[in-house]
């Protein structure tokens, strides 16, 4: 069921966690490990994390609880040889694949979602002065593959093995109802089957939440849903507080906060 964010409502919302293939009906609680190829800052590789997915009607989001920046190719090298001896499965995502400079990029072959789970087969991090592009790199060509250019240099070329995608299923209808808005914040309480209860390794506990220029002083629980959600579970009544518009109260329960992306000349 879709999201009828243009209306101003969400009437209803549906719910999904990954599972495994091997579980039947219970849904996964396993932290899964992704690689974000970001170069822009001339990082070698981007950073490892460390989190759980989640789908919400078509939106499939990733919830971070622990990130590593890796910057330099020896970093590179453990981040590999960590996956290639563990061989645990990670997912690969692209999040900015040119630097500044223009000059270095990185190519992703035949991956095409960022649900797949892979497993390292092998790996190459070449830290010399010299990093020539090997001819093997284009002669035996493995797919799927990653691979870190500068220029006509190779820096570091990873083999990969498809495990599987991730398998999500429906765990729960839930029912948003419109409470209020402050701003272009709109607030919706959520409505559950009293035997669903949202799994606790998915929220974060910050000591005072911050959602753009809307506020909640006191320590709440947040999922967060890229940039534009939250889910929060409020223990009792708060106030949604805004420099620019009036205070909301909200009582205890559960809530999915929506605010689009702030314009670029700051009107909220």
């Amino acid at each position: 069921m879709s999201e009828e964010i243009i209306g101003g409502r969400i009437e209803k919302a549906d719910l999904f966690l990954p599972f495994t293939p091997d579980l039947d009906k219970a849904y996964d609680p396993q932290p899964i490990y992704r690689i974000v190829l970001d170069i822009s800052y001339g990082r070698s590789m981007g950073y490892l994390q460390k989190g759980y997915y989640l789908k919400l009607n078509d939106s499939i989001y990733y919830i971070v609880k622990q990130k590593v920046e890796v910057m330099t190719n020896r970093q590179t090298e453990k981040v590999l040889e960590f996956f290639k001896r563990s061989q645990m499965p990670f997912t690969i995502i692209v999040n900015s694949d040119k630097t500044l400079s223009g000059h270095q990029n990185v190519e992703l072959y035949d991956i095409t979602s960022d649900t797949m789970l892979c497993t390292v087969r092998d790996y190459e991090v070449n830290r010399g002065l010299w990093q020539e592009i090997e001819g093997k790199l284009f002669q035996n060509t493995y797919s799927p593959s990653i691979a870190r250019f500068i220029d006509g240099r190779l820096v570091w070329y990873v083999k990969l093995m498809p495990e599987h995608s991730l398998h999500f299923e429906q765990v729960a209808s839930i029912t948003l109802n419109y409470i209020a808005s402050q701003g272009h914040l709109e607030i919706y309480r959520i409505i559950k089957d009293e035997n669903f209860i949202f799994p606790s390794y998915l929220y974060i506990t910050p000591k005072n939440f911050r959602f753009y220029n809307h506020y909640i002083n006191g320590v709440i629980d947040v999922i967060p849903l890229g940039s534009e959600r939250r889910i929060i579970s409020v223990g009792q009544e708060k106030d949604i507080t805004s420099d620019d518009h009036d205070t909301i109260h909200v009582d205890a329960g559960q809530y999915l906060l929506f605010h689009p992306l702030p314009r670029r000349d700051g009107a909220d």
